[in-house]
């Protein structure tokens, strides 16, 4: 029984010890490089408060994974214009789960890279800037975290000066003129701030009190948990490598508008007036007529498309006053000139919005996180995405698929897939998206299509497509029940009249297939003449 109540509190005890390490603060410092001396100065004050305090220079730590075992992330003397958009929106990530923030010093910069910094850190830089380091003499506005600092103390530093400040921003440091020097609040994106803009000098880490002050800033944003990433997972930013860039058609001369339909059919006219379509099932690209339109910008369907099939057309000098004619459809082999004619000075949008939901039964469509927000793109920054908040201001603005080179794009529009199609560099691409293997396409043709017993055919299967790998893809032929063939391009002569359904099935390397038909008609032998 003792041995039994000894084993109890040992476990008691190693449980409380495991529960105490899980309680201590964890907190992680960025820094420059040129500050390692001012670095132990705050070591050796997070020792002191029984805090772990993690350091790094490399922006290589800005992951998921690693983050969420902070509750804050301190800047010191470095800003998120050294992550890149992938780290910086990780960044964003972290606070958006409720970690907390701190900034010191040259935290802010004058320009940002990701503008969801410039709009967290709340102050706005001055345009002059001091040259020299001055002596502060400072008052504690208020009380943070557990820390207490002095009334009045005095400080040689060369801070950062900053315009007024947003009424969000809670002041807890001024000057005897009344400027303010340090802030914190409660960010929009859920954690919470504080920046002080000294500490951009050495000398400013030899005072006591201003490590204190820090250290008052970083505890008054230090939440009770760990960050709460289960509650953002719609915003992880998805993995490049599932994102596909294909291109559909290269069949154009100088292609400056398209539209989508939603059989995925894409209408596309060319600078000199040609309107083309193009069949994804076919992988084919027709010519359907021509219009007279000069200076075209943009292409949209009627409201009752399906309807009537008129698609307008947005032609002129500039975005706000141009013109707008009308073309229609008819079929899907045939558009003609209509005589709708108007003038307009709307500005003409820029942007495209990706709706998820309108995507909901496409395995292809893009990620939810890019949900409600706008897509457009300008030669200087290329293919961006923007999030706007409820008054239409843009909050954000962030590369789209840093890691695909796009040259130049004349228009763009999501089709009934949910995928992006754009064209680009005169020709028509396609960007979706799968965490999962892409069912090949099947396409399927043929020499002839009819003529006399016994009628020899080629077939081919070298149009069908996967798009996840560049590996040739297995097939299998059924000529109609008269025989079958696993060649890629075989070669099959029917012997008897009739009407043969000849199915194509290709297969890729992960066991995923896709099937078509064709139908050949083989009549019967021609009459010999005596």
């Amino acid at each position: 029984m003792k041995k039994l109540r000894l084993l109890a509190t040992i476990c008691c005890l190693l449980l409380a010890g495991i529960n105490m390490a899980l309680a201590q603060n964890k907190l992680l410092l960025f820094y420059d490089t040129a500050y390692v001396s001012e670095v132990k100065l705050l070591l050796a004050q997070a020792s002191a408060k029984k805090m772990l305090l993690d350091t790094t220079s490399r922006t290589s730590v800005f992951t998921e994974s690693n983050l969420k075992n902070y509750q804050v992330v301190i800047f010191m003397n470095v800003s998120a214009n050294r992550l890149s958009f992938r780290e910086a929106a990780e960044l964003q990530r972290f606070l958006q789960a409720g970690g907390g923030f701190a900034g010191i010093g040259k935290a802010a910069e004058a320009s940002y890279k990701w503008l969801w910094y410039a709009n967290v850190l709340g102050g706005q830089l001055a345009a002059t800037q001091l040259e020299k380091p001055i002596q502060l003499s400072i008052i504690t506005n208020a009380f943070l975290g557990k820390t207490t600092l002095p009334p009045l103390w005095k400080l040689n530093d060369k801070p950062l000066l900053f315009n007024d400040l947003p009424t969000k921003c809670k002041p807890v440091l001024l000057d005897v003129t009344g400027k303010t020097w340090a802030w914190y609040y409660t960010t929009e994106q859920g954690g919470k701030l504080f920046y002080t803009a000294l500490g951009c000098e050495p000398s400013a880490y030899q005072s006591p009190d201003f490590i204190s002050h820090v250290w008052a800033g970083i505890e008054e944003v230090m939440p009770r948990n760990l960050p709460d990433y289960a509650s953002i997972a719609s915003t992880a930013l998805p993995a490049e490598k599932n994102f596909l860039k294909t291109t559909l058609s290269n069949d154009f001369q100088n292609p400056v508008a398209l539209t989508t339909l939603r059989d995925n059919n894409i209408i596309v006219v060319e600078e000199n007036g040609e309107v083309k379509i193009y069949e994804p099932q076919l992988r084919k690209t027709s010519t359907i007529g021509k219009i007279d339109v000069t200076n075209l910008k943009r292409i949209k369907l009627d409201p009752e498309f399906y309807q009537n099939g008129y698609i307008y057309t947005f032609s002129g000098g500039s975005s706000e006053e141009y013109k707008i004619g009308r073309m229609q459809l008819i079929g899907d082999t045939t558009v003609v000139m209509t005589d709708f004619a108007s003038q307009s000075n709307n500005p003409l949008p820029s942007n495209i919005i990706y709706d998820y939901e309108k995507y909901v039964r496409s395995p292809y469509r893009l990620p939810q996180y890019f949900d409600k927000k706008s897509f457009r793109y300008d030669n200087e920054q290329g293919l961006i995405v923007e999030t706007f908040d409820e008054d239409n201001n843009v909050k954000n603005i962030e590369p789209f698929l840093t890691d695909t080179p796009f040259n130049y794009i004349t228009d763009m529009s999501f089709g009934a897939d949910g995928g992006l199609y754009i064209l680009e560099d005169k020709q028509l691409k396609k960007i979706d998206y799968s965490e999962t293997n892409r069912k090949p396409l099947a396409i399927v043709s043929a020499a002839v299509l009819t003529g006399n017993a016994p009628l020899k055919v080629k077939f081919f299967s070298d149009r069908s497509v996967d798009y996840d790998s560049s590996e040739k893809l297995s097939v299998e032929w059924i000529f109609g029940g008269a025989g079958t063939s696993a060649e890629a391009n075989p070669e099959f002569t029917f012997t008897k009249p009739g009407t043969y359904d000849v199915g194509l099935k290709v297969t890729d390397n992960a066991g995923e297939s896709a099937e078509t038909t064709l139908k050949i008609q083989v009549n019967k032998p021609a009459v010999k003449k005596r």
